[in-house]
């Protein structure tokens, strides 16, 4: 490994928080167990449709918009970018894992949106936008959802807000008014608003986290339909660069969006628990290392199967 590799990844891994040991064959590092996933009350269940030539109301899919940014598109997970990457070529960064999830619960889901990314054979829709302010998303958010007709949208926006150097506050309100856009074109459709994922480096860390703290306050002042996801626990070696998840990331993505949805959808309790990443005792992660800078960079990434282990709790005082 040369200098620059060593460095960069130290970086990844100091930021990360705790590590015991060197990254070996399998390294051994700190993950802390994240609380569920904060929801409001519930919204309406699965839509009925009447099927042409029926007289009773048949259950369709139900069609589900990732709606953001590069996180929501997937970059970060395997083969998403130019580069050497090892590792299974998802390009689908939570929306496999969270489909799997909710299949196994029993849930038609047809994800929409005017994009593509995921392997052959995977439902590749999505309306993930690298490089996407929320207003940049705004500008263009009444086609997508006339177009798509979205019955549930899954909104994990600000994050290039806040690499721009936008004010918290004002990124806050734009994603207030944008809320408010989806809801006036889809007033059926449950949103779900998640806290964006953290960064590895200041300034951006520290803003995205005054972001984030200001999102349960938007979603509070929402009807009942919006909800919300808390992602920002997602960071460390959950990231594979500076802002975007690997795939362990994604995984914990996916797994507090179904936690999310199971509260609205499913409040008999009938939908099975989900294997929960945050309690992983091994992961196979990922981490880009550059080898040069400018634009485009060369970088490849490394990736290795890690031992985890939780940190101890904090002692008060």
């Amino acid at each position: 490994m040369t200098p620059r590799i060593a460095a960069r990844l130290g970086g990844i891994v100091l930021a990360a928080a705790v590590l015991a040991g060197g990254p070996t064959g399998s390294a051994s590092a700190s993950s802390v167990p994240a609380p569920a996933p904060v929801v409001p009350a519930p919204a309406p269940v699965v839509p009925a449709v009447l099927v042409p030539g029926s007289a009773t109301p048949t259950t369709a899919p139900l069609r589900v918009m990732p709606l953001g940014d590069s996180i929501t598109w997937g970059s970060g997970s395997a083969d998403s970018r130019i580069g050497n990457r090892t590792g299974a070529p998802t390009t689908s960064g939570y929306r496999i894992d969270l489909g799997t999830r909710l299949a196994t619960a029993g849930l038609d889901v047809d994800f929409v949106g005017s994009r593509r990314g995921g392997p052959a054979g995977a439902d590749r829709d999505n309306e993930g936008h690298p490089g996407r302010r929320i207003d940049q998303l705004a500008a263009h958010v009444d086609d997508w959802l006339a177009t798509y007709r979205p019955d549930v949208v899954l909104l994990h926006a600000g994050t290039n807000d806040i690499a721009q150097h936008r004010d918290p506050a004002a990124t806050a309100a734009r994603l207030s008014a944008l809320i408010d856009r989806i809801r006036a074109a889809r007033p059926d459709a449950a949103v779900f608003v998640q806290q964006i994922v953290q960064a590895h480096h200041e300034p951006d860390r520290s803003r995205i986290a005054a972001y984030d703290a200001l999102i349960p306050g938007v979603v509070a002042a929402k009807d009942s339909r919006v909800h919300l996801v808390d992602q920002s626990m997602i960071g460390g070696l959950a990231l594979f660069d500076d802002l975007h998840p690997n795939d362990f990331g994604y995984a914990r993505m996916a797994h507090n969006l179904y936690e999310a949805m199971r509260t609205v959808y499913d409040p008999a309790g009938t939908w099975p628990v989900s294997t929960d990443p945050f309690t992983a005792t091994t992961a196979r992660l990922c981490f880009r290392v550059d080898e040069t800078t400018g634009v485009p960079a060369r970088w490849h990434a490394e990736c290795s199967t890690w031992t985890l282990r939780a940190a101890p709790a904090p002692v008060a005082g």
